[in-house]
């Protein structure tokens, strides 16, 4: 089974755009499921399926988090403040530069669509899939893992954050005239916070919780499981969230939405691993803190803004496109920018399944 799982995790990019073709080409089951919702209230919504897969995979990531690792990062903790600081405040600096550049965009509601699309992901945070792809390119995994945990325990007050900043570039004052002002205002104010808490920091405190309670082990034993079942959940989940997007696009194209979409996030992406690279430099870190802060910089959950996005905005192609577009390209640049991993060097990422 190991075998097999590791052989699937170095086709996942392969096997995500195959999951984005399907949505294009067969887009009715994906919402048929993602309109799926359980009596539950999570804030001002109910709980859907995709936030569901959401939380197993949350959990998941928890589950490959090994405490022991992260207390002498704790004891050590100015990389890991810059690095959580560097995830959360780096939005306020690229949006508004973006909102400014889609001022002259000929179709208001497609730039203020594109601009929610970007602050969602971008307020997101750091994707687990930093550590696995940190550990590729000689980072000190267990400070990527502990920035990971710190910026998901921060995501229910930097979530709403990010909203509060979307909705004030976008609308009259901003962008165009956003027909969904109004929503995102009502997201950074009821739903945001919420989705954050329920769908991202309890699911992924219980999987460390759970993998306290069983010990290192027994830990062995079930993870194999663990990423079998991940990799699946993270494939529906990519599927469910594409079908939502490219369904409405491929039935309605519009060419210059989509190179607009990906030129955009290919360039906001390339910057925060740039930033990220940076800081290292500026800081004077070593090689592998230098590499933690820049997975960490430039990884952000994408899965957990594409649940949100497609929950909030299903009739709006170009929240979603965004979004889509950089969970493909931030794992691109990662691979670009990571070295094939040295021989024998194992650690916690080798845990820690490749996620957003």
């Amino acid at each position: 089974m190991i075998a097999v799982v590791n052989a699937v995790q170095r086709r996942l990019l392969g096997l995500m755009l195959a999951c984005y073709v399907l949505a294009g080409v067969f887009p009715a089951p994906g919402e048929r499921l993602r309109r799926l919702a359980l009596p539950i209230p999570v804030g001002a919504s109910a709980l859907t399926v995709p936030m569901v897969l959401l939380a197993v995979m949350l959990f998941n990531a928890g589950l490959g988090v090994r405490v022991s690792d992260l207390r002498g990062v704790v004891s050590r903790p100015v990389r890991l403040v810059l690095g959580i600081a560097a995830n959360a405040l780096l939005p306020l600096l690229v949006l508004p530069v973006v909102a400014l550049g889609l001022r002259t965009w000929h179709d208001p509601a497609e730039a203020e669509g594109l601009v929610v699309g970007l602050m969602l992901v971008l307020a997101m945070p750091i994707a687990g899939g930093a550590a696995s792809w940190g550990q590729n390119a000689g980072a000190n995994v267990p400070l990527v893992v502990a920035m990971v945990m710190g910026s998901t325990l921060l995501s229910p007050l930097t979530v709403p954050l990010g909203m509060h900043l979307a909705g004030q570039l976008v609308g009259p004052d901003g962008a165009g005239a956003l027909d969904d002002t109004t929503t995102v205002d009502f997201i950074a104010r009821t739903g945001a916070g919420v989705f954050a808490l329920v769908s991202v920091v309890l699911p992924c405190l219980a999987g460390v919780v759970v993998r306290v309670a069983l010990g290192e082990d027994r830990i062995p034993r079930v993870l194999p499981a663990v990423k079998s079942l991940n990799l699946v959940n993270i494939l529906l989940l990519c599927y469910i969230n594409a079908a939502g997007a490219l369904g409405q696009a491929l039935a309605h194209p519009d060419p210059d939405l989509l190179v607009l979409a990906l030129g955009l996030s290919g360039a906001v992406c390339c910057l925060t691993f740039c930033c990220g690279r940076w800081m290292s430099r500026w800081t004077h870190s070593d090689q592998p803190d230098g590499v933690s802060l820049t997975f960490a910089t430039g990884m952000n959950n994408s899965s957990a803004a594409a649940v949100l996005a497609a929950g909030w905005f299903p009739h709006r192609p170009a929240v979603l496109l965004p979004i889509l577009s950089y969970s493909l390209l931030q794992k691109i640049v990662a691979g670009v920018v990571a070295k094939p991993p040295r021989p024998g060097k194992r650690g916690v990422a080798a845990d820690y399944a490749r996620l957003g």
